[in-house]
C-alpha cells in the first residue's frame, strides 16, 4: 500500500479557516452566553436591559484591551477591585441601614440562598444584582481567552455558570451550550498549545456530541408532578398543581383539568377566598414570588375599616398549604411550624395530614367604592416600583388598550372595575386552549377569545401596571360547596387565581375578572360523574344538621364570587407531548428543540466516532476501489493502475518503476502495469486494451476482496 498520507482538500480548507483557536474561544463565549442568558432575563424582566449590554461591552472591550497591555496578574487584581466595587453598589440598594454589617448580611443570606436553589428573580432588586455580577467574569474570562490561557478562562466561566446552576435557572439550551463550550474551551484550546490542526481533534468532538447528547437528554427528562393535585400519570396539569402547588414560580399552562377531590372543610361565619400566595414579579410567561418586604409585619391588620372572621380549616386530605382569608392576623393551632411571608402568605414547614385542622383569624377589608375611589395615589415606599414591574418586552399595545378602555376612569378603583367587568364580557372561560407564544397578557387580549382564571387574572394585572396601579397575582381557592350555614367543602375544582389592587389607606382589595357563568353546573356534572365512578374522596360525611341537598350545586351569592374549572380527563384536550387525531387530518408531532439538539448531538458522534474508527476511510476505499474509470482510453488505464496499488497492499518506493513494482506480481496485474507505461509514457492505448486491463482488474478485484461489488465500471450501481 502506498504509505502516503492524502490530505482531502476540503479537511486542509477547514484547518485553515477553522482554528482551533476559534473554536476555543467561541466554545468558552458559550459558557460565558449561558450564565449571562439567566442574567439578562432578569433585567428584562424586572426593568431596561440596555444598561447589561453596555456594562457587558465595557468588560469585555477592558478584558481584549489589556489581555496585551498587562500581566495576568494584575489583571486578576483589576477584575476583583472591579468585582468588590459592584458587590458594593448592590450592597448599597439593599434595605437594613447603612452599617457594614448590616448591608453585608442581605447580601451573605442571598448569596446562601441562590446556593440552596432560590432563583435569581426572587432575590431583593434582582435586576441591580445582575448588573453587578455580569461584569467580573466577563471581564477576566475575556482577557484570559485572548491571552491563550483557555483553560483559565473556561474556569472563570464555569464558575460563574455553576453558581446560576445552582438557582435552577438555566435552560436545557443554556446547560447544554455551558457544557459543551467549557468542553471545547479546555480541549481545542489544548490542541492550540501543542500546535494540532483540527482533523487531529475527532475524539474531542465525539466527546463534545456525547455530552451534547446527555446534557440535552437531561434537560428534556421529565420532572414528577406533585402528588396532590397532578394529573393521573403526568398528563395534562391539573389547575390545583398550577396554582396552589406551584411553589414560588407559576407558569402558565395550556390546556388544564380539575380534580373532584376534597381537600378541606372550612367553618365560617360567611364565605370568602381562601388565599394560599401571591406573586409580585410578572416574568411575560409566568409569576415569581420574590423574597422582599418584612417577614415582622406579615400578619399585621389592614389599615383600613375591616371585620373580623373566624375560621377552622380541616385537612380531608394530605394538604401542604395553609389556606385562609385575608387578611390573616392570627393562627393558631396549626400542628406544623408556619412561616410567615411578608406579603402575608402562610407557608407549613411539611404538610398537614388528613383530619388535622387549624384556626385563622382574618381582618377582611371593608371599604365602600367611595372610599377606595378617594383613597389617592400616594403609595407607601416600595410598594409602587415592586407592584407595577412589568418585562421590558411587554409590547406597548397593551398599555395603549388600556388606556383607551379605562379613558373615562378617573381613578385606580374605577380603573380595575372596568377592566374586570370588561374582560368577564369580552372573553369566554374554557380550559381548552393551546398555550400561546411570547408575553401571555399581550395574547390574551390580542390573540385569543377564551381562557381560564390563570390567563384572566395574569392580563387584569398587566393591564393595571400599564396604569402605574399597583396590582398583583393571588391563587388559592374560590369559596367552595356550602353544606351548612357555616360550613364549605371546598375541593380541588375550587382551584383559582384571582387579583388584588393596593389603594392607599386600604391594603389589598380583591378583584376578580374571570367570568362565573355556567360553573355550578359544569362542576356538579365533573362530580356525578366521579361519584358514579366510585370516587370516596369527593364527598364529605353529611351530618344530621345537613341535608342531602346540601350536597349538591354550590350556589353563587356574589358576582365573581369565584369559579368552579373543569376539565374530564379524557375529553377533547391534549396532552403535552402527544399529538391528536382531528375531523380534518391528523396532526404530526412537532419535535421540540431538546429533541432536535440530541438528534443533532446523536449524529455527530456518530459521524465524528466512524471518522476515528476509520470506518469512513475504509468505505471511500471500497467505493473506490468498485468505482471504475469512465474516460478516455489513457486516462482509464491510469486510473485502473493506481486502484491496483492499492489492491497489491505493498508499499511502492518512489525510485521504484511500475515493471519492477509488479516484477513477482500475478500476470493480470502485470498486463495493467505494461498498458500503464503506454499510456503514461508511451504512444498510448486502445478501446480493446482498456477492456483487456478492465477485466484483468475486476478478476483481481473479486479474489482479493470479498466485498458485493456495489458498483458497475460506468459509474452507476448494479
Amino acid at each position: 500500500m502506498n504509505t502516503e498520507r492524502v490530505v482531502d482538500p476540503a479537511l486542509a480548507a477547514v484547518d485553515r479557516v477553522v482554528t482551533p483557536r476559534w473554536i476555543a474561544i467561541t466554545g468558552i463565549a458559550g459558557v460565558l452566553w449561558a450564565y449571562l442568558s439567566v442574567l439578562h432575563r432578569a433585567v428584562v424582566i424586572l426593568g431596561d436591559p440596555t444598561a447589561l449590554y453596555a456594562v457587558v461591552a465595557v468588560a469585555a472591550v477592558a478584558g481584549a484591551l489589556l489581555s496585551r497591555l498587562v500581566t495576568t496578574r494584575t489583571a486578576i487584581q483589576i477584575g476583583a477591585v472591579g468585582t468588590a466595587l459592584c458587590l458594593l453598589v448592590y450592597l448599597r440598594t439593599l434595605p437594613g441601614g447603612a452599617s457594614f454589617l448590616a448591608l453585608v448580611w442581605p447580601m451573605l443570606g442571598d448569596v446562601l440562598s441562590l446556593l440552596g436553589g432560590l432563583s435569581v428573580l426572587r432575590i431583593v432588586n434582582a435586576d441591580v444584582w445582575a448588573l453587578t455580577a455580569a461584569p467580573g467574569p466577563v471581564f477576566l474570562t475575556t482577557y484570559l481567552a485572548l491571552r491563550g490561557r483557555y483553560a483559565g478562562a473556561t474556569a472563570v466561566a464555569g464558575a460563574a455558570l455553576g453558581f446560576v446552576v445552582l438557582t435552577g435557572d438555566l435552560t436545557p439550551t443554556a446547560t447544554a451550550a455551558g457544557v459543551v463550550g467549557a468542553l471545547a474551551g479546555v480541549a481545542f484550546g489544548d490542541c492550540d498549545r501543542r500546535g494540532e490542526r483540527l482533523r487531529e481533534a475527532d475524539g474531542t468532538v465525539v466527546a463534545i456530541a456525547a455530552l451534547l447528547a446527555a446534557a440535552l437528554v437531561a434537560g428534556a427528562a421529565p420532572v414528577a408532578a406533585d402528588s396532590v393535585g397532578a394529573a393521573p400519570g403526568g398528563g395534562t396539569p391539573t389547575m390545583e398543581a398550577d396554582l396552589v402547588y406551584a411553589g414560588d414560580t407559576v407558569s402558565i399552562s395550556g390546556p388544564i383539568q380539575l380534580s373532584p377531590e376534597v381537600r378541606y372543610r372550612v367553618q365560617a361565619d360567611e364565605e370568602a377566598y381562601w388565599r394560599v400566595a401571591s406573586y409580585d414579579r410578572y416574568t411575560g410567561d409566568g409569576w415569581v414570588r420574590s423574597q422582599g418586604g418584612s417577614a415582622g409585619d406579615g400578619l399585621a391588620s389592614p389599615p383600613g375599616d375591616s371585620r373580623t372572621l373566624e375560621q377552622e380549616y380541616t385537612a380531608e386530605a394530605d394538604i401542604a398549604t395553609l389556606p385562609a382569608a385575608w387578611r390573616a392576623t392570627d393562627v393558631s393551632g396549626v400542628p406544623v411550624p408556619v412561616q410567615v411571608a411578608g406579603n402575608g402568605d402562610l407557608e407549613p414547614a411539611s404538610p398537614l395530614a388528613e383530619g388535622e385542622s387549624y384556626d385563622v383569624t382574618s381582618e377582611v377589608p371593608t371599604a365602600s367604592p367611595g372610599q377606595l375611589r378617594s383613597a389617592g395615589t400616594e403609595y407607601p415606599d416600595g410598594i409602587e416600583e415592586r407592584y407595577t414591574q412589568l418585562p421590558a418586552s411587554t409590547p406597548d399595545r397593551v398599555g395603549e388598550r388600556t388606556e383607551r378602555l379605562t379613558a373615562n376612569a378617573d381613578n385606580p378603583y374605577d380603573t380595575a372595575r372596568v377592566i374586570e367587568e370588561w374582560m368577564k364580557e369580552e372573553y369566554r372561560y374554557s380550559l381548552q386552549v393551546e398555550r400561546p407564544e411570547g408575553d401571555i397578557a399581550d395574547a390574551f387580549l390580542f390573540e385569543m377569545d377564551a381562557g381560564y382564571c390563570t390567563y384572566y387574572a395574569t392580563t387584569m394585572v398587566a393591564m393595571l401596571r400599564t396604569q402605574g396601579i399597583p396590582a398583583r397575582f393571588v391563587t388559592g381557592y374560590s369559596p367552595g360547596q356550602q353544606v351548612d350555614d357555616d360550613e364549605w367543602v371546598v375541593r380541588g375544582s375550587n382551584a383559582h387565581a384571582w387579583v388584588e389592587v393596593y389603594f392607599p389607606g386600604h391594603g389589598w382589595i380583591e378583584f376578580d375578572p374571570t367570568p362565573a357563568a355556567d360553573r355550578s353546573s359544569t362542576e356538579q356534572e365533573q362530580i356525578d360523574e366521579a361519584r358514579l365512578e366510585g370516587s370516596e374522596a369527593v364527598d364529605i360525611d353529611v351530618t344530621e344538621n345537613q341535608s342531602a341537598a346540601a350536597i349538591g350545586p354550590e350556589e353563587d351569592p356574589l358576582v365573581g364570587a369565584g369559579e368552579t374549572e373543569l376539565q374530564e380527563s379524557e375529553g377533547t384536550g391534549a396532552t403535552n407531548g402527544e399529538s391528536v387525531d382531528g375531523s380534518d387530518g391528523i396532526s404530526v408531532p412537532v419535535p421540540s428543540r431538546e429533541q432536535v439538539g440530541i438528534a443533532v448531538g446523536v449524529t455527530l458522534f456518530a459521524l465524528v466516532g466512524a471518522r476515528r474508527l476509520g470506518v469512513d476511510r475504509r468505505l471511500r476505499r471500497q467505493v473506490w476501489l468498485r468505482r471504475l474509470p469512465d474516460d478516455d482510453p489513457d486516462r482509464t488505464v491510469i486510473g485502473l493502475y493506481r486502484r491496483l496499488l492499492v489492491l497489491e497492499d505493498r508499499p511502492k518506493r518512489p525510485s521504484e518503476t511500475p515493471r519492477a513494482y509488479l516484477a513477482d506480481a500475478d500476470e493480470r496485474a502485470k498486463r495493467i502495469g505494461s498498458l500503464y507505461e503506454r499510456a503514461k509514457y508511451g504512444n498510448g492505448v486502445d478501446v480493446e486494451e482498456v477492456s483487456s486491463a478492465t477485466a484483468a482488474y475486476e478478476s483481481l478485484l473479486e479474489e482479493r476482496v470479498r466485498v458485493p461489488r456495489l458498483w458497475n465500471r460506468r459509474g452507476g450501481s448494479r
